[in-house]
């Protein structure tokens, strides 16, 4: 009995820290070039409508666009590589399939800045500025989700490169290139953070401040508004985790495991004694955690999503904008989870621009 018990507590820490372990899981795919191709397995995510990123070398450090599949037999799937930063190995060659599309800021603007923002406690964190067409417009923060880099955001920055407005691609505790830390609490403490980088902003001009959140850095951002209403202008989220119990059950749905493994896990994050040993330094509210029942969002917000997410259902997403009356809500075509830009550029695009230069969205 024991040692079930054991096993037991074993499992739950092992899967607990997989909801608020912050290291990246990017899988390692052995693939081939085949002529101006590259062959990969095939699954849902190497087969999804759009362009993505391939990451291969040594360390990683090379990255190849590659974009709309050519053909597949079902096990493996020929794609097209659209540009590449070194060349494809002759050989087979591990790689990391990603939806980032830009291998750096650079490919976005060159003139891009590395900036340091002050964090209130005398850290600091990373980020990267650019400037806009004008010093009297609104600066757009960029905020990516938990186990992912800046990189993921440059898509957003992209549309507000198009619009003429300046952007902050910033970081946060426990985000991939951030300051450092065991855990993540799902924005509950690093909402300071993006709080510093908003005040960051103003202090060098901003006069307004929008924030473009992705997947859990939606956390940050209504976690913010809950504490300081009038900090942000305007709001855009993208595929936002915005339920985590249900967050929690769909994981463990999608990894086959036991349902009544979810209530566990949640009390054992919101245990003072138990997330205290999964390693986090405060337990979950996971009241607080579920948007859809917070207190109206009082600023334009709009939400991009798609019904093919198996990570957040699209139908939370549904919830929180159904729940709050100045939220639009922008459905894609079906694409896997934050892959919206990826499968819909056009609509992503179109829609945050539109967002960007609407003076009442209300």
């Amino acid at each position: 009995m024991t040692v079930f018990v054991a096993a037991a507590a074993g499992l739950v820490r092992l899967l607990a820290r997989r909801v608020v372990g912050v290291e990246p899981r990017r899988k390692t795919l052995t693939v081939r070039r085949v002529g101006d191709g590259v062959e990969l397995p095939q699954d849902v995510l190497t087969s999804a409508t759009g362009s993505y990123g391939l990451w291969f070398g040594e360390r990683f450090e090379h990255h190849a666009l590659v974009g709309p599949v050519v053909r597949s037999d079902g096990e493996r799937v020929v794609r097209r590589v659209l540009k590449a930063t070194a060349p494809l190995p002759a050989e087979p060659f591990p790689a990391q399939w990603t939806g980032h599309v830009m291998s750096s800021p650079a490919e976005i603007d060159g003139t891009w800045e590395d900036v340091t923002v002050p964090l209130r406690d005398g850290a600091s964190a990373p980020a990267w500025l650019f400037r806009g067409d004008s010093s009297d417009r609104a600066w757009v923060i960029h905020v990516q989700g938990i186990r992912t880099s800046r990189l993921v955001t440059l898509r957003s920055v992209e549309a507000a490169q198009r619009a003429g407005l300046t952007s902050l691609a910033v970081t946060y505790r426990g985000s991939g290139d951030g300051p450092a830390t065991i855990t993540s609490n799902l924005g509950q403490r690093e909402w300071s953070d993006l709080a510093d980088a908003i005040a960051y902003a103003r202090a060098h001009g901003a006069p307004e401040v929008y924030v473009v959140a992705w997947s859990m850095g939606a956390g940050l951002a209504l976690e913010l508004l809950r504490r300081e209403p009038g900090v942000v202008d305007r709001l855009a989220l993208v595929a936002p985790a915005t339920n985590w119990r249900r967050i929690i059950r769909q994981g463990v749905k999608q990894g086959g495991l036991p349902d009544f493994l979810a209530p566990i896990l949640t009390w054992a994050l919101e245990s003072p004694v138990a997330s205290r040993m999964i390693g986090m330094p405060a337990p979950l509210e996971f009241d607080r955690l579920d948007w859809s029942q917070a207190e109206p969002i009082s600023i334009p917000t709009l939400v991009l999503h798609s019904e093919g997410d198996m990570e957040i259902p699209f139908e939370l997403t549904e919830d929180f904008a159904a729940a709050h009356p100045n939220v639009t809500l922008v459905k894609t075509a079906a694409a896997p989870h934050g892959w919206e830009a990826n499968v819909a550029p056009e609509r992503f695009q179109a829609a945050l621009t539109s967002w960007f230069a609407s003076p009442n969205l209300t």
